[in-house]
């Protein structure tokens, strides 16, 4: 398939501001305080899949977040993520599968971009061990050439010349639906590497879009994603609610991090 004027991409401004990525690590400082108030786990366990082309070391503050709220986040131990593979989905089945006999319990699901295909395909196949999706970036919605940066497009060709021959690409149409269980796809329409329209789900009871301004590269370390993935996993399995940022902290935001600080 050739891409069209059509089909929406990131432009080539939006791919040049991905380098406030840095920015976004540096204000996990000032955020510290509004971090804190974050609702905490108990214990949960969740797993975390980092985006195409990267590693748990791309995740690992997410993860190590999550661990200081009361959650057990767990890497995925794949190495990098080469993009979508049906052996590599049957590791991660498996994966979901043992931390669920270990904990007793459902996983919740976080998934960055490419990684939240993944995701979203295991709670399909695996309704009774998911306990919930979180995706960030994820352009699930994509069937088309051209939703993403003409940059990660090639590079993804590059590393995949044989894609369209693995069976996990006759899955596309099972991810490009809502799970079957509470999901919240977190997405940025400043996004420089998957356009946002690609990142999104009808709504209804149990699925949910959240905006969050922020680059692609950086929301594993936006103070403002991780609250909000805090938020979503400290809810009770089944008393799934919306997102709703309480007034007082969207205050407090709007006022600046030289505020969080006092």
């Amino acid at each position: 398939m050739s891409a069209t004027s059509a089909i929406p991409r990131p432009s080539l401004w939006q791919s040049i501001l991905e380098f406030r990525a840095l920015f976004e690590v540096m204000a996990m400082v000032p955020a510290k305080p509004f971090l804190k108030l974050a609702p905490t786990g108990e214990g949960q366990p969740v797993l975390v899949f980092p985006g195409f082309y990267t590693a748990d070391r791309s995740t690992a503050r997410l993860r190590k977040y999550l661990n200081s709220k009361g959650f057990e986040a767990y890497a995925w131990e794949q190495g990098r993520n080469p993009g979508l593979s049906e052996e590599l989905y049957y590791r991660l089945e498996a994966r979901v599968q043992q931390l669920s006999t270990e904990h007793g319990c459902k996983v919740s699901l976080v998934g960055w971009s490419l990684g939240g295909l993944y995701a979203r395909l295991l709670a399909h196949r695996l309704p009774e061990q998911v306990r919930q999706v979180v995706t960030l970036g994820s352009p699930f919605n994509i069937s088309q050439v051209g939703a993403v940066s003409p940059a990660v497009e090639r590079l993804y060709e590059r590393m995949n010349p044989n894609q369209q021959d693995d069976p996990l690409l006759a899955q596309e149409a099972l991810w490009q639906q809502p799970p079957p269980v509470p999901s919240t796809s977190i997405y940025s329409k400043g996004d420089g590497v998957a356009h946002w329209s690609f990142c999104i789900d009808p709504e209804d009871d149990v699925t949910e879009n959240l905006h969050v301004p922020s680059s692609h590269l950086g929301m594993t370390h936006n103070p403002l994603v991780m609250y909000a993935v805090a938020d979503r996993l400290a809810q009770a399995e089944g008393n799934w609610r919306p997102f709703r940022l309480l007034p007082h902290l969207k205050q407090t935001l709007l006022q600046g991090p030289r505020r969080l600080l006092h």
